[in-house]
Order: C-alpha cells, then sequence, then structure tokens
C-alpha cells in the first residue's frame, strides 16, 4: 500500500466507515510511515468536528422512539458501497445539510484541506475525559466539545455489545435534578468504537454518562451506567 491508497483509507476510518478487511493493511503501512500517523491524527481531529457542519434540526418529541428504533436496527447492516460512497453515507443523515455542505465536508476531511497551511485553522474543540461505570470499568472516551457552537461529539472505546434489544443512551447530569437523555451511543462499522453526536448545551451540567436502556430510550436511567465523565462548571 502507497501513501496515497492509505490516505482514501484514513479518510474513511476517521468518520467510521473503513472496512474489516481494510483495516489490517492499512494499520500495517503506519507502522512505517510516519507522516500517514500524523495525517491519521489529523483526519481524526477534523472528523470529530464534522456536527458543526450540520444544521440543528429538533424533531416533534413522539418520533424519538421510533427513530431510534430503526437506527439502531440498521447499525449493524453490511455495505459494499464504494469507499467514498461510504464516506459520503458516514455523515449523520438526520440531521439537515445541504448537499453543497456535505460535499465541502467530504472534501475537507479527504484532502486534508483544514490542515493545509495558509489555510484559515479551525479552533480546536475542548475535551473531557470519561471513563468506565460501574457495570463497564474498562471503557475509556473522550467528550469534544465544539466551541463554536452547541454539539458536542462523545466517542468511546471498550464498550460491549449489547443484544438487539438495548441501547447505550447518553445522560447529561445536572448538580440537583434528573438526568436529561440527549443522545444515544452507535457503533462504529469498523467495530471497536462508539459514538453520540450531543446537540445540547453543556452548561448547567456537571456531568455525563451512559446507560444500557431498552431500544428507543427510557425518560429516566433505569439500566447499570457504563461510563462517567465529569464536565468543569461554566
Amino acid at each position: 500500500m502507497n501513501c496515497e491508497e492509505a490516505h482514501d483509507l484514513l479518510a474513511l476510518d476517521a468518520v467510521g466507515g473503513l472496512e474489516t478487511s481494510d483495516r489490517a493493511e492499512m494499520e500495517r503501512h503506519l507502522t512505517t510511515c510516519a507522516d500517514c500517523r500524523q495525517a491519521a491524527a489529523q483526519y481524526a481531529n477534523v472528523a470529530s468536528l464534522l456536527p458543526a457542519a450540520l444544521e440543528q434540526v429538533q424533531p416533534p418529541a413522539r418520533l424519538r422512539r421510533t427513530l431510534m428504533a430503526q437506527v439502531y436496527a440498521e447499525a449493524t447492516t453490511k455495505t459494499t458501497e464504494p469507499w467514498w460512497q461510504r464516506l459520503l453515507n458516514a455523515i449523520p443523515a438526520n440531521r439537515a445539510i445541504t448537499a453543497v455542505g456535505a460535499v465541502a465536508v467530504v472534501a475537507a476531511v479527504v484532502f486534508g484541506i483544514w490542515g493545509t497551511p495558509g489555510r484559515q485553522q479551525v479552533s480546536p474543540p475542548i475535551a473531557y475525559a470519561v471513563s468506565g461505570g460501574t457495570s463497564q470499568e474498562s471503557v475509556t472516551g473522550t467528550l469534544n466539545v465544539d466551541t463554536t457552537s452547541e454539539q458536542s461529539v462523545l466517542t468511546v472505546q471498550g464498550l460491549a455489545v449489547l443484544p438487539s434489544t438495548e441501547v447505550y443512551e447518553v445522560w447529561l447530569v445536572p448538580a440537583h435534578g434528573a438526568p436529561k437523555g440527549v443522545a444515544f451511543l452507535t457503533p462504529s462499522p469498523s467495530g471497536g468504537s462508539w459514538t453520540a453526536v450531543v446537540n445540547v448545551s453543556l452548561a448547567g451540567y456537571d456531568s455525563i454518562a451512559a446507560t444500557n436502556e431498552p431500544v428507543g430510550g427510557s425518560p429516566a436511567p433505569t439500566g447499570a451506567q457504563v461510563l462517567i465523565g465529569q464536565l468543569m462548571s461554566s
């Protein structure tokens, strides 16, 4: 594998669209190429900012359970599409985004234009560490907060695979009052990591947590806590 081929796969991996069959060869290349290892880190940073390119849309509350049940039913569907189509599909489809915006975001990831000298740089997100909860102590992860919007990306490693009847629901926890369900963790198609986009301001919340809940989510946490992360006061 040469560097050009590796860059295509690195961009795809950054948004969770890399096939397992491609990963081994790409990782072998990374062990011998410092430039591509640096590119992998840049692509991962850019991918964490993708939610900033999406317009916030508030769906009707009655659609929440139906929509999330469908999302999780389709999460394990295997695709045989070409890498560039999988890259487009990896951009969350449950938020409004223009065709021009989608193409621009994909181009930024594939060609690294956000990190090119002379281009306007995107401010790095604030990162909070999260760790395993009472039921899965080996879990680790990061909550990347976009400082220019009310969007955050939670990326977690080490979570156990759930049965088809359960999901991991993400909660923001205030110092006083009930936790607020804000997102669901979705497994990466290539395995190993889980991701959730949190479209809520963190102001007024002390911590972020996740529990396993029935498909569609719960009004309040009912399952075992699988991760927890402390948030700095605003």
